[in-house]
């Protein structure tokens, strides 16, 4: 019973371990790269500079005028009664 006790933990650690293996095998002969759960070879940008690399590139779009401004409060009872 002993010798079952130990294949057993054996067993319990290399299951997932050999799931997770698999599972990027059968991801990186699909065509994944780069998105795998274990780590690769290819040297990428941190995930730090590839966020200040899109932060640059983003021009502001909005127009200059949005429309008509309001003087009056927001809660005065006839502009709700208005709107």
């Amino acid at each position: 019973m002993n010798l079952f006790n130990e294949y057993a933990l054996l067993a319990a650690v290399a299951v997932p371990v050999l799931a997770i293996v698999g599972l990027n095998v059968f991801l990186w002969f699909g065509g994944e790269r780069g998105t795998l759960l274990l780590p690769t070879t290819k040297n990428r940008l941190s995930a730090w500079e590839e966020a200040q690399s899109a932060a640059a590139a983003v021009t502001d779009e909005t127009p200059a005028a949005t429309g008509a401004v309001s003087e009056s409060p927001a809660n005065d009872e006839e502009a709700r009664r208005a709107a």
